[in-house]
């Protein structure tokens, strides 16, 4: 049992209050988190949802500044002399482009130029092929601007972006290089929210321009390609879930029509969002505060509602040490005031039962002797009949043996009444044919004669002597059961040959029942103990279900199993089974205590089975168990070891 250690009051009191603060709070907090976190992300996938929309207006706006300003340098440049075309392209040194030229519609470099390059750049590309750009084909046969991803330029040798823009109609085009995160401002002043970040994306996923610049020092970023998946035309930002960095971010992605990219806008969630942190470090602290105003106000609040309690606590002690003391004054709570009054008036009753119990004490002595007189002439009584019911018992017990000894020789008498009858009628009959057969040899014997004499003196013989083995087989079975069940010999016997004997035995109990008896040996085995015990236990079983499992004219059959008890060495197992009509649980549970019967009255002395019972238990030095349902018939199983114990007492 475990034991409780025992604390002060003032202990759980100081404990319920910080306990109950800190845990009020905590629910409060609770709350407050998760009413204010969810409307702190909404607010802000809101925001970045906007934000993704704006930017992508914003930065298509500024990039078809872009184009028409590369539209009229393509329309400029296109009527112009050939000779006059680099002169012409190789004065701006400020601008939006950092290169840009013109490629004549059969795919040659017409002119060209690069932001700060060497004059000689000009003669190293003078005539180059570029009929195979994939921005010249897509332009001579679009009537659009024409977009590119990041790629490596073989004009500026740079990684840039490039519009196309056909400058003619005899396929002229124009291409202009420009770094997109130099032409426009990635910052916050697209959204309220200052944590908002932005980046572009070209269809391929590679990152053109990032408001972080620790973001741009990345090709790639596949958590935020997977949400820009989602994004398709003409259905406005998508939003998203994103981790970079071990950092969250909820994403909204745009995908722009014109350009074929993807504008994303991105704020981190969770804790590491700033609001949402701060809230949480506002949450935190306020319950560590109220951790430490807690442990500092309330021991004092459990010293003021203590110390009424502990004066309650001392006037009790000293009314229970037997001390007159005054009446307690009331005080300021009125429960411990009414308490107060209570113990004065226990006090006052205790007092008084006191003297009644003084008064009592001085004749309870008396009272005692005489009652312990009258118990010790009640116990000899008991011990009288005790030992006479003990020997009641024991005589019943030998009479049930008697009993069932004297139905034994009742039967076998019986039994032996048929082969000794049909002797004697043959011994009669064979007489008879000695006269006839002398009368005849007088008249004169015939070889007919002769045959028919010998053969009916051989079949009375014949009949004679089977009948004098039956009755000698009776009687040699009689004599070994008889002397098996008078005293309890142990030597070594077969169990086949003691359960032959046994159901030879039971024949003629049987002749009037239809009911019949199996055996199912599984191997001989040979025991050293008590073949009288072993015998009455399996004599007592099969009586038990003729008189209790069958009525007189049902039909049903007994099973007796012997095999080897594979669990226990050198143990056997004997089950005596019947088909009959089983018990209930509440007779299964008493069977085997003595003198119970549920025939009491016609016949029934409630023995049979205590009897069977004790042989197996303290003779044979076994076990004995039943299984029973009503309709389901009896199974009565014995487990005993193949030696019986030698400390077994012999009787």
């Amino acid at each position: 049992m475990k034991i409780i250690r025992p604390y002060h009051f003032r202990t759980w009191l100081i404990s319920l209050l910080v306990v109950t603060s800190l845990f009020t709070f905590l629910v409060v907090g609770t709350i407050i988190l998760l009413v204010k976190i969810p409307q702190i992300r909404h607010t802000h996938q809101t925001a970045v949802v906007l934000a993704a929309d704006e930017i992508t207006n914003r930065i298509e706006t500024v990039l078809n500044f872009v184009e028409s300003d590369l539209e009229l340098v393509g329309h400029a440049l296109a009527h112009m002399p050939e000779r006059d075309l680099q002169s012409a392209i190789s004065h701006p040194q400020e601008g939006r482009f950092d290169a840009f030229y013109l490629i004549h519609g059969n795919g040659q470099l017409a002119a060209a130029y690069i932001r700060n390059a060497d004059p000689k750049r000009w003669q190293e590309l003078t005539g180059l092929d570029l009929s195979r750009n994939i921005l010249f084909q897509e332009a001579t046969i679009s009537n659009r601007a024409i977009w590119s991803d990041r790629y490596l330029s073989v004009i500026s040798g740079q990684v840039t972006e490039a519009v196309a823009i056909r400058a003619s109609e005899n396929g002229d085009v124009i291409i202009g290089e420009l770094s997109i995160r130099q032409q426009i401002n990635l910052d916050h002043s697209f959204a309220s929210n200052r944590s908002i970040s932005f980046a572009i994306l070209d269809s391929n996923g590679e990152i053109i321009a990032d408001s972080d610049p620790e973001m741009m020092r990345q090709t790639y970023m596949p958590q935020i390609n997977q949400v820009t998946q989602t994004a398709t035309r003409d259905k406005g930002a998508r939003l998203g879930h994103a981790i970079v960095n071990d950092v969250s971010f909820d994403v909204a992605s745009n995908y722009s029509n014109i350009l074929g990219w993807y504008f994303t806008a991105r704020v981190t969630t969770g804790l590491d969002n700033p609001e949402i942190l701060s809230l949480t470090e506002i949450v935190v602290a306020c319950f560590g505060g109220s951790l430490i105003i807690g442990l500092i106000m309330v021991p004092f609040w459990a010293h003021v509602m203590v110390s009424p309690l502990n004066g309650i606590v001392e006037h009790a002690s000293s009314t229970a040490r037997g001390e007159t003391i005054a009446p307690r004054k009331s005080g300021s709570v009125q429960e411990f005031n009414r308490l107060s009054s209570d113990l004065d008036r226990l006090a006052l009753a205790v007092h008084i039962r006191q003297q009644e119990l003084a008064r009592l004490n001085d004749g309870l002595e008396q009272r005692v002797h005489e009652r312990t007189a009258e118990l010790e002439h009640i116990n000899t009584e008991l011990s009288s009949t005790l030992q006479a019911l003990s020997l009641t018992q024991d005589e019943l017990v030998q009479s049930e043996k008697m009993a069932a000894l004297g139905r034994l020789v009742a039967g076998i008498a019986h039994e032996l009444n048929t082969p000794l009858g049909n002797g004697r009628m043959a011994v009669t009959t064979l007489a008879d044919q000695n006269i006839t057969f002398a009368k005849t040899l007088e008249n004169g014997l015939r070889k007919s004669d002769l045959t028919d004499y010998i053969a009916q003196v051989q079949t009375l013989t014949t009949m004679i002597e089977r009948n004098i083995m039956r009755a000698g087989d009776l009687v040699s079975s009689f004599k070994q059961v008889a002397v098996d069940r008078t005293s309890s010999h142990r030597r070594r016997f077969s169990i086949t040959e003691v359960i032959d004997e046994i159901i030879l035995t039971l024949t003629p109990s049987l002749k009037n029942r239809p009911v019949s008896i199996e055996k199912h040996i599984e191997a001989d085995v040979t025991l050293d103990s008590f073949p009288g015990e072993f015998g009455q236990i399996i004599t007592n079983l099969i009586d038990n279900a003729l008189v209790h499992a069958f009525e007189p004219d049902q039909d049903g059959t007994v099973a007796i199993h012997v095999i080897r008890d594979k669990q226990r060495e050198n143990s056997v197992i004997l089950e005596v089974r019947d088909n009959g009509k089983g018990m209930t649980d509440d007779v299964l549970d008493h069977i085997f205590d003595p003198f119970f019967t549920t025939r009491m009255g016609t016949g029934g002395t409630g023995l049979g089975l205590s009897i069977t019972s004790n042989a197996v238990n303290s003779l044979l030095g076994g076990t004995i168990s039943a299984t029973s349902a009503p309709g389901e018939g009896t199974c009565f199983r014995i487990i005993c070891p193949m030696i019986a114990p030698e400390n077994t007492p012999a009787t």
